[in-house]
C-alpha cells in the first residue's frame, strides 16, 4: 500500500500534513508553535495505527523524516522514531520511507 505524506508551511512554525492513501482516504492536520519534523512523525504514527500485517511505502517531502528513518545509524535518543518504530514493530508492519522532493 502506499502513502504520499505533504508538509506544507503555512507561517513561522506553522504547518499543514496531508497524507493521501491509496485507498483513495486523506488524513489531514494542521501543528502551530511547531518545527517541520514533529508534524511529519506525529502523522505518520497516527496514520499507521490501524494498519496490520501489510506493507506500506510512505513518499514524503519531509527530508529529515526520510534520513532518521533510513540512517544505518539511528539515534537511541530519537524519541519520535522511537515512538513510530514502536508503531511498526506492535502493528507488524513492512514499512519504506523515500524522500520525494
Amino acid at each position: 500500500m502506499k502513502l504520499k505524506q505533504t508538509i506544507t508551511q503555512i507561517d513561522v512554525a506553522e504547518y499543514d500534513v496531508q497524507i493521501e492513501i491509496s485507498d483513495g482516504s486523506i488524513y489531514a492536520e494542521n501543528f502551530t508553535q511547531s518545527n517541520a519534523v514533529y508534524p511529519a512523525f506525529k502523522t505518520l504514527i497516527r496514520v499507521l495505527q490501524p494498519f496490520k500485517d501489510v506493507a506500506l511505502h510512505v513518499q514524503t517531502n519531509s527530508q529529515p523524516l526520510a534520513d532518521e528513518y533510513n540512517a544505518t545509524q539511528q539515534n537511541p535518543n530519537a524519541a519520535l522514531l522511537n515512538h513510530l518504530k514502536m508503531v511498526i514493530a506492535r502493528q507488524n508492519l513492512d514499512v519504506t520511507i523515500e524522500y520525494v522532493a
